[in-house]
């Protein structure tokens, strides 16, 4: 699991702003481990037991969103802890 310098989660909007998220996906894309390849399509994806969505990768790590109560979170993982899910 990478950390990236600044919180990405959003708690002052709620869920469904998109001017945050795409805010907040453009700076993970910019610290990305090495060129990131971004999904046309985000991937249903489990790392460890929560469930998100893949929205870029790098030959390593792969970036995962996801919302937990109620806040918004963008992540780069490790590839080998994150999963698709079926259907």
């Amino acid at each position: 699991m990478r950390e990236l310098p600044r919180l990405n989660s959003c708690t002052n909007c709620s869920t469904s702003c998109t001017r945050c998220r795409a805010q907040m996906r453009e700076e993970a894309l910019r610290q990305a481990p090495g060129r990131p390849v971004v999904l046309l399509h985000p991937a249903a994806v489990t790392v460890r037991s929560n469930l998100g969505q893949a929205v870029a990768y790098t030959v390593t790590d792969v970036l995962v969103e996801w919302t937990e109560d109620s806040t918004y979170h963008l992540r780069w993982e490790a590839s080998w802890l994150v999963r698709r899910r079926a259907g």
